[in-house]
């Protein structure tokens, strides 16, 4: 596979060199954004979307993942784990998380192949180094990866500047909060070529126990234009040590003291000290742009990514056969169970390749390509220490697989404008899709070994009318599929099934919006059916294990109004509100059943589980209104000030329909002041003022939760776990660039 990728290469450099010879053009293009034009849609492209600049990036970007930088994004929730956005930090659009939302870097597929996520921190300080964003609601235009179920969210990195420069930003701020990150740009190099590169240290303390993080991260770029060509080469470099923080807290808990997190606790006031999170990631990519006709356009890309990390726990009184040990013989007494420390380790590289030609004679605009994917992964885990053994050697290995999933996709996408006014668009993908598991898995030492294949239709079309030069209105429609996650796939090999149906989702968009000198205003509707989305049931097939179920129907239906208003040249307010409802239809949930609240033996006969039927469930992480607004005051052209604001409803955080299992609505505040100015010669220096959650409540931003039965009729035994946000805190952030 390497081979292939290297010949890929050599062809770019082969059909530029034949290019150049060939060709002889006066007009120097401006390629910058070119290189990821097929997953972008266009000013006419009836799909719902926002598009965010480096300007507006940089004014959100205070020690920040994307979720925060996506703060304005309608019907966006973001979450913290450690309470603040140094630790892991999460999104959901429309009440989707990451696993169904399709990511991509200048065109390349971030979410990973197997599990279909994203952990922006395993990339620190990405949105640093951006150019532009476009978030794309509903299911989009093509993409490469995995199917857009909810969004999609592309980014454009960085290119080479033309400017020379140096810059420092340096930030300090509460909960031990340090943030360093040095940049400079040249255009001296020999031959034109242009280089850009970025370095960035973290360090911070979390909110929460045990909530601390020490990042890493490096970006550089490489680039030279021709006449009528672009190459370019990009290096990104991510390195995250973080505290673990995912267990959550009890209500009872954190009443007690909300900073309070359980990972690594041995006793009461003993704390494991290294129980992390880490992992490193190597991205190198190549980028050739080239002006084949003035009609035509060439774009191809390559990617490798490396990845390699762990994570390291504590774990009390856990069996020996759970392990698959034996027990243990110490001085005449047998011991079968102990203490441990564990590491899970996961290794993968992720080749990709991609194409695309953009054809535009005038009115009529056709674009094709494709990509292909190849990414191999494993999954092993080691016991680091052991508290009773005698016979086990250091570091051993208990459980091992391995997974390898290949992605071919091919597109073509036509646009047609008539006389200016009406703009017709249609979007047809192909996408094939292989997977194999093999090994043993490490929590049920269960074989996994499973192939699987999928072939996927995603048909999308619509069209944009111009009323006049201020308003538009669009219709468009689109289906997207997606494939079982490797999670989905081991949980139906334990539970004896080798069938889990793909998911698929029917969108329909409508949208309106009004663009005047002074004011905007867009209104856009949505229907969004899913047929068998996959989702946990809790119910046991014949052998006593709980499946992930495929359900037949469940729906997104809801509106999203965005408003903005500029009625003095200083001040502007910008707004959206997101109603919406979320529902999954003919929904049976099963219950871990037990036999009594005394003796808890689990019930394993399916006839006797425990169940409640819904004929309309609400659907998990989807409140029904979501409300975020920004006021912008600007007194003086050197200071700026912004008060922005945000409201999520309750909602459901998980599948059982009870209010103990639901997230209270909250409101949060943000402010930030920010001066800027020159010093000396061509220096201009920026420094502003950052308060988080201007009001010092305590949301809680995230949960989960469980319930089980007893067929004695006792009061069911529930479960719940929150991560709640830090209370005011302050960031100080300084920038001098030369």
């Amino acid at each position: 596979m390497k081979r292939v990728f290297l010949c890929l290469a050599a062809g770019i450099f082969v059909v530029h060199s034949m290019a150049a010879a060939k060709t002889d053009s006066i007009r120097q293009l401006d390629l910058n954004d070119v290189v990821v034009i097929a997953s972008y849609a266009g000013e006419n492209t009836p799909v719902t979307h926002q598009n965010l600049s480096k300007a507006e990036i940089r004014t959100l970007n205070v020690v920040s993942t994307l979720p925060q930088v996506l703060w304005m994004t309608p019907s966006l929730v973001h979450t913290a784990e450690n309470g603040t956005s140094t630790g892991n930090t999460a999104m959901r659009i429309r009440g989707t998380d990451a696993s169904r939302i399709n990511f991509s870097l200048n065109g390349i597929p971030m979410n990973n192949p197997e599990s279909q996520e994203v952990y922006w921190v395993n990339i620190p300080n990405l949105t640093g180094s951006l150019q532009s964003i476009q978030i794309q609601r509903g299911v989009g235009v093509s993409a490469n990866g995995t199917g857009a179920f909810g969004a999609s969210v592309n980014l454009l990195s960085e290119r080479p500047a033309a400017e020379n420069y140096i810059e420092s930003s340096t930030t300090a701020g509460s909960y031990g909060t340090f943030e360093q990150s040095v940049s400079m740009a040249t255009s001296r190099l020999p031959g034109g070529v242009q280089m850009q590169l970025r370095y960035t240290a973290l360090n911070a303390d979390g909110y929460l126990r045990n909530g601390w993080s020490r990042h890493q991260s490096l970006y550089g770029t490489l680039g030279k234009s021709w006449e009528k060509a672009q190459l370019s080469m990009n290096y990104i470099y991510g390195n995250q040590h973080t505290g673990i923080t995912w267990e959550g807290a009890s209500k009872e808990q954190i009443a007690l003291n909300p900073a309070y997190n359980p990972a690594g606790a041995i006793k009461d006031g003993l704390y494991y000290g290294n129980e992390s999170d880490n992992y490193r990631q190597h991205h190198i990519q190549l980028f050739y742009s080239r002006e084949l006709t003035e009609t035509l356009l060439l774009n191809t890309g390559l990617n490798y990514t490396d990845g390699y990390g762990y994570y390291e726990q504590y774990k009390q009184n856990r069996k020996f056969s759970s392990l698959g040990l034996s027990n243990q013989l110490i001085d005449g007494i047998e011991y079968d169970r102990s203490d441990h420390i564990r590491g899970k380790f996961m290794a993968n590289g992720f080749y990709t390749g991609l194409f695309n030609l953009n054809y535009q004679p005038g009115a009529f605009r056709l674009q094709g390509g494709g990509m292909y994917s190849f990414y191999q992964g494993v999954h092993y885990a080691r016991l680091l220490w052991l508290e009773h053994n005698s016979s086990i050697p250091a570091n051993y290995e208990w459980a091992r697989n391995f997974g390898e999933k290949t992605d071919g996709n091919l597109f073509v996408k036509a646009e047609y404008a008539l006389r200016n006014k009406l703009f017709l668009y249609a979007d047809l993908q192909y996408r094939n899709v292989r997977y194999e598991l093999e090994g043993i898995d490490d929590d049920d030492l269960l074989d996994l070994s499973q192939s699987h294949q999928w072939q996927f239709w995603n048909p999308k079309m619509g069209v944009n009318w111009r009323i006049d030069q201020s308003r538009k209105l669009y219709l468009s429609a689109g289906i997207a599929n997606r494939e079982p996650t490797r999670a989905d796939l081991k949980d139906a090999v334990k539970g004896g099934s080798r069938r889990v149906l793909p998911e698929r989702l029917y969108d329909l968009e409508l949208g309106y919006s009004v663009n005047k000198p002074k004011w905007m205003l867009a209104l856009n509707l949505y229907d969004m059916e899913y047929h068998n989305q996959l989702i946990p049931t809790g119910k046991l097939n014949e052998v006593g294990y709980k499946l992930m179920s495929n359900v037949p129907y469940s729906y997104r239906r809801g509106m999203e109004l965005s408003a903005g208003i500029r009625p003095f040249s200083v001040l502007q307010l910008d707004a959206n509100l997101s109603l919406s409802t979320n529902k999954v239809k003919d929904f049976s949930l099963y219950y871990s059943t037990y036999d009594n609240a005394l003796d808890w033996n689990e019930i394993l006969d399916q006839s006797r589980q425990i169940s409640s039927y819904y004929s309309l469930a609400d659907l998990p992480f989807s409140p029904a209104c979501i409300a975020t607004a920004r006021l912008q005051y600007q007194p003086v052209p050197s200071l700026q000030l912004s008060l922005m604001g945000k409201y999520i409803a309750e909602q459901q955080f998980s599948y059982i329909q009870h209010e103990e299992f639901r997230l209270p609505a909250y409101t949060q505040f943000n402010f930030s002041a920010v001066y800027s100015g020159c010093l000396v010669g061509n220096s201009d220096f920026e420094l502003g003022f950052y308060i988080n959650n201007l009001l010092g409540n305590q949301p809680l931003c995230n949960a989960w939760g469980y319930e089980v039965a007893f067929l004695s009729g006792e009061e069911p035994y529930r479960e719940t776990g929150y991560y709640i946000l830090a209370p005011r805190h302050y960031m100080l952030k300084f920038v001098f660039k030369i």
